[in-house]
């Protein structure tokens, strides 16, 4: 159980306090005593705590949680869940607030559709309908792009003020969620050959579980990020978001205007230009960064305490095979991966840091590319285990080269007037 700060009896007491008053009223001394042990302790920190045993096994329902912040507010003479702070245009709160409120109503759309053909299985043979339904379906894979910002630029910032919980248990909610839509998506392909009835069951259930998890980020997620989080922690989320992508619309940036907002590293001038030795050669750092940025392979480094050390950047973000931004650099390597893939993580790790494996590939299809990934151990000439790199290619180009071999250079068309006029390189 999440307990950073409390001890084990504070967090049993929420418990027993959550399941206790789905039956009785609290006492005038035992609502002291609520006062007394709450009193001190950071609203993000209770929310966080309930948040867990929302999760749990405990059975606790959201009509208990509902209790529970009814008992806060009569207490405390506030709301512990509501968001009283207010945000200019377009930050990344106001954003996420708006998305879940386009979620929320397309997703009630969309049952509507599903529940007037539901009703009236003969509305399956107009041709106008099906496709409607389809298109709404396909549309709505936005709501992933508003999972992915979560996960990949909410997460790794909470990971580093120390709260594991939340990110864990959301993200394994979400993939249930993804799965449910891939489900009711390739059933909705196949429409004209299941029964209607079993697809209107699945899409309820998908429909269900995202509301929960509107309603979760609503009361858990952004209220504890609005109190944890610092300005300049909004500013990189805001900075990154585009490269994920939004859901059903896409605000204008977010600028800080007090305060200045360039966070981009620069090499030291005294390093700059420095010859260190590289391979069979030397290379100023100027140099090796460029070639490491122009490799045609995404290259990422895991360094050997399992940490997100370096991605190189090749094209923006939008546009890498597997996007990565500076929000990741510092995450432990599991925690960049979904929980159901943990294990998978773990063995490959292991695998390699003891030289079980020299390295490992996979190949797949992605977005009409075949992509290839190899994950190798690196160690230093003493045998000590370095870390890992991982580099991505897309390698469909070499797919679709032509039988024909090319040994000459590609001609070119080249209008500048001064072209005829440079100087021989041996002059």
């Amino acid at each position: 159980m999440y307990a950073p700060r409390y001890d084990m009896d504070f967090v049993n007491y929420i418990k027993d306090l959550l399941l206790r008053i789905r039956h009785d009223d609290l006492s005038t001394s035992e609502k002291e005593l609520f006062k007394l042990k709450l009193n001190n302790i950071r609203d993000s920190d209770i929310l966080l705590i309930v948040h867990e045993w929302r999760n749990s096994d405990m059975g606790i329902t959201r009509a208990d949680v509902k209790r529970f912040f009814s008992l806060f507010e009569t207490v405390f003479g506030r709301r512990i869940e509501q968001i009283e702070k207010t945000f200019p245009k377009n930050h990344p709160v106001q954003v996420y607030l708006r998305e879940n409120e386009l979620l929320d109503k397309h997703i009630e759309e969309i049952h509507s559709l599903m529940e007037r053909v539901e009703q009236n299985h003969k509305l399956l043979k107009e041709k106008h309908i099906m496709t409607n339904i389809r298109k709404q379906i396909y549309k709505f894979g936005q709501f992933i792009n508003h999972f992915n910002r979560k996960e990949k630029l909410f997460f790794p910032r909470l990971e580093r003020y120390g709260e594991f919980s939340l990110t864990r248990l959301m993200w394994s909610a979400d993939d249930r969620i993804r799965n449910l839509y891939k489900g009711t998506k390739s059933m909705i392909d196949r429409i004209e050959h299941l029964d209607f009835s079993y697809i209107y069951r699945t899409f309820h259930m998908f429909k269900q579980h995202l509301q929960e998890m509107i309603l979760q980020e609503k009361i858990f997620l952004l209220p504890v990020i609005i109190d944890i989080f610092t300005d300049d922690d909004w500013q990189a989320i805001a900075e990154e978001s585009d490269a994920y992508g939004y859901s059903f619309f896409t605000p204008e940036a977010y600028v800080q205007h007090h305060q200045d907002t360039d966070i981009k590293r620069e090499i030291d001038e005294t390093l700059k230009h420095k010859q260190f030795a590289f391979g069979g050669g030397y290379l100023t750092l100027e140099e090796a960064d460029a070639i490491l940025n122009n490799l045609p392979v995404e290259i990422t480094f895991v360094d050997r305490f399992g940490m997100f050390k370096y991605f190189n950047k090749m094209v923006e973000a939008s546009e890498m095979m597997f996007i990565r931004t500076p929000s990741s650099i510092g995450r432990n390597v599991g925690n960049c991966h979904p929980p159901k893939s943990m294990r998978k993580v773990a063995t490959l790790i292991r695998d390699l840091q003891i030289k079980r494996r020299e390295y490992e590939c996979m190949w797949f299809k992605k977005d009409g590319k075949y992509v290839h990934i190899t994950y190798k151990g690196l160690f230093s000439k003493e045998g000590k285990f370095l870390g890992i790199l991982e580099y991505v290619q897309d390698i469909q180009p070499f797919f679709e080269l032509p039988r024909e071999v090319k040994k000459e250079l590609s001609p070119i068309e080249d209008n500048r007037e001064d072209i005829n006029n440079i100087e021989p390189l041996d002059n």
